[in-house]
């Protein structure tokens, strides 16, 4: 089969690693982007993927612009699939493949549609997420349901492992649903948009770290951003990324400081506190609590800039 795949980041990888080994593949991706420290152009996970694996593929920011759809045209797909690209397909191009567009979408849909899904079911303390895959419409995530998985959602669980964990499902869910549609034995369920919520993009806001709430919260918040960028406080106005931590429910201190106990670092937070087990100081690498509490010798506590 043809299958035309869009993709940006890393989460559609998987379910490439699996179509390649049965279908022929056209990639669609966006242009390099500066990235890191010196802000040197990269390539994108997606055209990585492509370029090492010797497939065609397609940079653009536009999408929808008529030479695309010329080239998708002669490519004659039998499928679209659209995984993690940060672009909206137009009518056109949502009609051009035999059977169906297909979106492989890291939430329980009709909840989290939208940019960031992922991160926003950790931050909201939801007991669970999953990976739906819809035949994609006109509206943002909000087309047919053709399939959908669930799995729990804990406080163990950061973004950096969960991510990974949801992109392997969807790729099992995008393979077992293209079977489906070619068999003809399928089905596809309207999504109740008035259940549904929107996950919106991240902003630098929500990289720092609320403490004057309870410490789930709190923890829900820092695994949002674990492993990486890392949720921040601030101490004397510098910067101070918490990688890891976990609740610690016999620890009663305030909030708004971290605090050295036996040798444990400590975050308090309006509820117990919790035990920060990596750090990252501005500019420094990332250490562990231990390592904190050694390195600035601190005593008692340190406090926030902000609460």
């Amino acid at each position: 089969m043809n299958i035309v795949f869009f993709g940006s980041d890393s989460f559609g990888i998987p379910a490439l690693e699996k179509l390649i080994k049965r279908d022929n593949l056209l990639i669609v991706t966006e242009h390099d982007k500066p990235m890191g420290r010196g802000r040197k152009l990269t390539p994108l996970p997606i055209k990585s993927f492509a370029l090492e694996n010797n497939l065609p593929f397609i940079e653009t920011e536009n999408c929808n612009d008529s030479n695309i759809i010329k080239r998708l045209k002669e490519f004659k797909a039998d499928f679209i699939v659209v995984a993690s690209f940060g672009q909206i397909l137009n009518e056109d191009l949502l009609r051009l493949p035999r059977y169906m567009p297909l979106n492989i979408h890291p939430s329980i849909l009709p909840k989290y549609r939208g940019a960031a899904p992922i991160r926003r079911a950790i931050m909201n303390c939801e007991s669970e997420t999953g990976v739906t895959i819809i035949k994609i419409a006109k509206k943002l995530d909000a087309g047919e349901i053709l399939d959908q998985v669930r799995i729990p959602l804990t406080d163990d669980d950061v973004y950096t492992d969960l991510f990974r964990k949801l992109s392997q499902l969807g790729a099992e869910l995008l393979i077992k649903s293209i079977d489906l549609v070619k068999s003809g034995q399928f089905s596809l369920k309207k999504q109740n948009d008035a259940d549904a919520t929107y996950a919106t993009k991240i902003k630098n806001n929500d990289y720092i770290l609320k403490v004057n709430r309870s410490a789930q919260c709190v923890l829900r918040q820092i695994n949002a951003f674990s492993t990486k960028p890392g949720a921040i406080v601030r101490i004397n106005k510098k910067p101070f990324k918490i990688i890891n931590a976990a609740l610690s429910p016999n620890i009663n201190v305030n909030a708004g400081a971290l605090y050295a106990i036996n040798k444990h670092l400590y975050l308090g937070t309006n509820s117990s506190a919790l035990e920060i087990i990596k750090i990252q100081p501005a500019g420094k690498s990332v250490m562990s609590g231990k390592d904190f509490i050694n390195g600035y010798r601190l005593k008692t506590e340190l406090k926030l800039d902000e609460v």
